[in-house]
């Protein structure tokens, strides 16, 4: 997927006059793009506008207008978008009691590696791009930014595939499987084909 760049992004005080027209975009392709795994999990398969989004509102949220700043957050959120062969899915962690969140993370330490995509007989497993380098032995994120990366084999699979396709959480800890919606699937596949 094509990195976002500076030109696309809108000066802080242009945006403002458009927010809301880019907020119900948002919100409709969300509305595809999220997905419910368990009652404690859910992603988010990041697109372009998704990621474009996020940077926006971190220009209108903090007023920002100096060029370093536009610069570093392209860095970062540019990270979100993932390569030609893969999907990009932020996951979620969601519990509401911060004391059983954390004592829940504690038990899914590697989850980041643990969420599969399956269909027919292949299966697409995560990894979370630098995590090594960060992970905590003893707690885990409640955020992840995984991605799912297909070998050409599988993308022209995935992309004539007409069963359901399922998004699981593999983890030795805690496991579930759960089926994407038809509009899901179709999006993934327009994104992941050749």
């Amino acid at each position: 997927m094509k990195k976002i760049t500076k030109s696309e992004l809108l000066p802080y005080k242009e945006y403002i006059q458009v927010h809301e027209k880019f907020l119900q975009r948002v919100i409709q392709e969300k509305k595809v793009r999220r997905v419910s795994l368990n009652e404690r999990m859910s992603g988010l398969f990041e697109t372009r506008l998704s990621v474009w989004f996020q940077i926006q509102e971190m220009i209108r949220a903090e007023e920002i207008e100096r060029e370093e700043y536009l610069e570093e957050m392209l860095e970062v959120y540019n990270d979100l978008l993932p390569l030609d062969h893969e999907l990009s899915m932020t996951l979620f962690i969601e519990v509401p009691n911060q004391q059983e969140l954390r004592a829940f993370n504690k038990t899914i330490i590697g989850i980041e590696n643990s969420v599969e995509l399956r269909f027919g007989e292949h299966v697409i497993t995560s990894y979370e791009p630098g995590e090594e380098e960060t992970e905590d032995e003893n707690y885990t994120q409640s955020v992840h930014y995984v991605r799912l990366p297909f070998t050409p084999e599988q993308r022209k699979a995935f992309s004539n595939y007409e069963g359901d396709i399922v998004l699981a959480i593999a983890h030795k800890n805690y496991q579930s499987t759960t089926v994407v919606s038809k509009e899901l699937a179709e999006s993934l596949k327009k994104e992941i084909g050749l």
